[in-house]
């Protein structure tokens, strides 16, 4: 799963921005890899953890693959759904903040189920929010941050991203079509949707409630704003 949401990651950032998207999920991915490379083996910006055997392959034997392609849907996901909120508001700074907390929200629901129920990683410091130390939130929230810069320098502001509904495609087209052309548009936020929707039912199911009420919250609060959205779509939109 974490492989495929990255490759569809990558042919979206390609098939919507040729270079300019390659390049962009290239450096996002370095930066991702670099990030838990420099994690892993100091123990920042994270805290000190370790990854187990369970995912592979590991680069250099240390971060695994799949991580790396699973730090694309995160980043390119938050920042889009950043992207859709803000709209044209906010300028780069602040749409990089929102990223930021956006990816620390994806974590919060991701930790539990990466560590306790799949054993992807272990913790060897602690702290309160299910033994995750809290300089581990501090960390995502820079990463995303960061990666949200690089992505906004490197693509352009149109192509449907911040805009979303309100450049729909011809009430002419078929319901297929439409329905067809928003999800290519959208593809890495609603990877971020799906996989919250994924953990959240997970971490109810298994036992950890106050994950899983992390995700109700964004399921709720991402549905009142797609719907206030809706209600507001201009007539032939």
């Amino acid at each position: 799963m974490l492989i495929v949401q990255g490759l569809a990651v990558i042919f979206w950032a390609l098939g919507m921005y040729g270079a300019r998207g390659g390049l962009a999920v290239m450096l996002a991915a370095m930066l991702a890899w670099a990030v838990e490379h420099i994690g892993e083996t100091t123990g920042w910006p994270f805290g000190r953890y370790q990854y187990t055997e369970m995912l592979q392959p590991q680069i250099l034997g240390i971060v695994p693959v799949p991580i790396t392609l699973a730090w694309l849907m995160a980043g390119f996901g938050s920042w889009q759904l950043a992207r859709l909120t803000l709209g044209h508001r906010g300028g780069r700074i602040g749409l990089a903040a929102l990223t930021g907390i956006l990816i620390v929200v994806l974590d919060l629901q991701i930790e539990t189920v990466a560590t306790f129920v799949n054993s992807y990683w272990t913790w060897n410091d602690a702290g309160p929010y299910y033994q995750v130390p809290p300089q581990n939130f501090a960390g995502w929230w820079g990463v995303g941050f960061l990666m949200a810069l690089i992505v906004s320098f490197l693509l352009p502001s149109g192509a449907g991203i911040e805009a979303g509904v309100s450049q729909s495609p011809a009430t002419t087209l078929s319901m297929w079509s439409r329905t067809l052309w928003f999800v290519w548009h959208h593809v890495p936020a609603l990877l971020y949707i799906l996989s919250s929707i994924f953990f959240t039912a997970v971490n109810l199911a298994r036992g950890y409630p106050l994950a899983g009420l992390v995700g109700v919250i964004f399921l709720a609060v991402a549905g009142w704003i797609g719907a206030t959205r809706r209600q507001y779509r201009p007539k032939g939109g």
